[in-house]
């Protein structure tokens, strides 16, 4: 039996030697080269790649939050990248200088080493980006090559799974960007409280910009009418403006993107084949649905939140008389016993009860206050609004004298309540009718 076991072994040794043998002058050797000598090959082809543009790169990153930013790269054999992005309008038209290298960590890797633009969405400290403590916008700052797609080079984050697509500039394309094409889109939707696209006579979309949040908000009235919408959506700057991630459908037109009119620097839209320009909305602009205002107010909107920084950043439809009575009050109550600073203040309806109630927030350190002066209402058949002081909580008696140039509004005056069009979120805004110069807007709350 054992010279049977090894005649068996040398057979298949015989037969594996023959093998090998015989294949040999048709094998291609794939270990030729050492894994030092492939991996610095790989390096050196990818470092080539990057080099090889003559007019740079754009690019576009896709952080792991979801928002898009747009960048323009030009990669130096030097080992310099000089760089814009659309992050903010410092980014869009100051070029950045950095350090970059092609190493192989796990795989080929492209790293920027020293701060620069593509470290913003990356950073953890929200306050940078926009996104939350520790984790900002979820991205990267070391990408490995991927592969590519048609003429585009994909590379994935290493560790935070952000995307980055480059796509090699045409020199049209350069000279645009350099010249601060990406700057002047990104300004007129950011800078401008609020725009407007006029679709026909009566009819019209107001947008507002989030630029964090690489977002606007739409409104309009439905299509029956009866009520105004909110659609928010997330956009992506290109070379010809704004590209929405999904169209704007009113029964007046659709809108997929903004174009840019560098000859008058603005937006504009295609509709059906007209070409409609966006506008700053400089006066306040009232939608104007079937059910009016004052119908949804205490039921599907219980209050009306005039935000903590309505002294600096007012909303639209809020008047300067208003801006300057709050700016008073604030600086009356910082200054006068409590030490106290001015926040929100939110006019809340309870429509049963036909009662409404100013409750004005204030702050001390970390400790805040409420302080409420309660109402009862009644609305005319015409959907405005008269108010008559029935008392105040013991908070409310406390800071009255700093809030008197405000609340005395109420209690003397007709308001209409009114939707405001321009705000990221709905906006409801009361105008007086006694005092033209007074009215107050706030974000509808449920």
């Amino acid at each position: 039996m054992k010279n049977k076991i090894q005649i068996f072994f040398a057979a298949a040794a015989w037969v594996l030697t023959v093998l090998v043998t015989g294949c040999d002058n048709n094998y291609d050797r794939v270990f030729n080269e050492s894994t030092d000598a492939r991996t610095q090959a790989a390096v050196n082809e990818q470092t080539a790649l990057l080099t090889s543009a003559p007019n740079g790169w754009k690019a576009s990153l896709l952080t792991g939050s979801g928002i898009r930013y747009f960048y323009y790269f030009n990669f130096n054999a030097d080992g310099t990248v000089s760089m814009l992005s659309d992050f903010n309008e410092t980014t869009a038209g100051t070029p950045k200088s950095s350090l970059w290298t092609v190493k192989t960590l796990q795989t080929t890797t492209l790293s920027f080493t020293t701060y620069s633009y593509i470290h913003l969405p990356a950073d953890p400290t929200g306050g940078v980006n926009g996104g939350t403590d520790g984790e900002g916008r979820i991205s990267d700052s070391e990408f490995a090559f991927a592969g590519t797609v048609g003429d585009s080079l994909v590379l994935e984050g290493i560790q935070r799974g952000s995307r980055i697509t480059f796509l090699k500039a045409t020199a049209a394309e350069q000279a645009l960007v350099l010249g601060g094409r990406i700057k002047d889109i990104l300004h007129y939707g950011t800078a401008n409280k609020a725009l407007k696209l006029s679709l026909s006579k009566d009819k019209a979309i107001t947008f507002a910009f989030n630029a964090n949040a690489k977002s606007l908000t739409a409104q309009y009235v439905s299509d029956d009418g009866t009520a105004v919408v909110n659609n928010k959506v997330s956009y992506v700057i290109s070379m010809d403006g704004l590209v929405l991630s999904q169209p704007i459908k009113t029964n007046a037109g659709s809108v997929q993107s903004f174009l840019w009119d560098a000859d008058n620097s603005r937006y504009y839209a295609e509709i059906d084949g007209a070409r409609k320009s966006v506008d700053v909305l400089t006066d306040p602009y009232f939608f104007k649905p079937s059910i009016l205002f004052s119908s949804y107010i205490g039921t599907d909107y219980l209050a009306v939140r005039i935000p903590f920084d309505a002294g600096s950043n007012p909303l639209p439809g809020q008047s300067t008389n208003f801006t300057g009575l709050w700016n008073t009050a604030a600086e009356s109550l910082q200054s006068g016993q409590y030490n106290l600073t001015l926040s929100d203040i939110f006019v809340i309806f309870d429509k049963p009860g036909k009662k409404m109630y100013v409750v004005v927030t204030v702050s001390r350190g970390q400790d805040l206050f409420l302080c409420q002066y309660n109402y009862s209402y009644a609305i005319n058949a015409s959907g405005k609004f008269k108010f008559t002081y029935t008392g105040a909580d013991e908070n409310g008696d406390a800071i009255a004298n700093d809030m008197v140039m405000i609340l005395q509004h109420f209690d003397n005056e007709t308001f209409a309540g009114e939707y405001v069009g321009g705000g990221v979120e709905l906006l409801g805004g009361f105008f007086s009718q006694e005092s033209p110069e007074f009215s107050f807007t706030g974000y509808l709350t449920n």
